[in-house]
């Protein structure tokens, strides 16, 4: 009965083994075919491309805020004016007791600490007057809590002039015409910050409310 079976398969293989071996080839190159179409899918469909497609546009907009910020720091820059307009006349004749010293500390002998300071210390005599060094309109008559009594004059081209220590009294009002030898008022000792410092006028330049040196503009 087995010895039938056998014979009866080995049979039909032969018969059909011919087609058999067809079917298989034509199934294996339909799989064949479907992976390598499934490859060649365009690249935008890939995930690694658009990947790369993102961070490249990433990378672009880091540069183009990094050009902004540096077009930002350079007009902040631009904004403080060079120094081409001088100070006509000193405010007082007298020789400089402290200078500038806005980008650094200075020893301060009557807060005996450092700090900055962003005027010129110009020894005069109580009482001595104190004048305007160029044309320009009182902007602000006021009692500073550590410079005393200030004078600020307002000039073109962004700069403002102040007359600081002086005496109580002073000789102009705000919003005050002024040309350049108009007295503002007297030198005092109403600063409590340099009260150890000999009778002076605190003279100092700002640009656009940035402190420049008035050495720079002096005479």
């Amino acid at each position: 009965m087995q010895n039938n079976k056998s014979k009866g398969f080995r049979s039909f293989i032969k018969g059909k083994g011919y087609y058999i071996v067809l079917l298989l080839c034509a199934v294996a190159v339909g799989v064949s075919g479907f992976f390598l179409f499934k490859g060649s899918e365009p690249a935008e469909n890939n995930p690694a491309s658009e990947s790369i497609q993102s961070s490249a546009q990433t990378t672009g907009s880091t540069e183009e805020k990094v050009a902004d910020v540096i077009a930002t720091q350079e007009t902040q820059q631009s904004e403080v004016p060079t120094v081409k307009q001088a100070v006509v006349l000193r405010p007082v004749e007298g020789e400089q007791l402290y200078s500038y010293a806005a980008d650094h500390l200075a020893f301060n002998e009557t807060t005996r600490d450092w700090r900055t300071h962003e005027g010129v210390d110009y020894s005069a005599e109580l009482g001595t007057p104190v004048v305007a060094a160029m044309d320009g309109t009182v902007y602000a008559i006021y009692e500073d809590e550590s410079f005393g009594m200030t004078v600020v004059v307002q000039h073109s081209g962004g700069y403002t002039t102040h007359y600081s220590n002086l005496s109580n009294e002073v000789s102009v009002t705000v919003g005050q015409t002024i040309e350049v030898g108009t007295v503002l008022g007297t030198v005092g000792q109403t600063a409590c910050v340099e009260t150890s410092t000999a009778p002076h006028l605190h003279f100092a330049v700002y640009a656009n409310n940035v402190p420049v040196d008035p050495e720079d503009f002096l005479p």
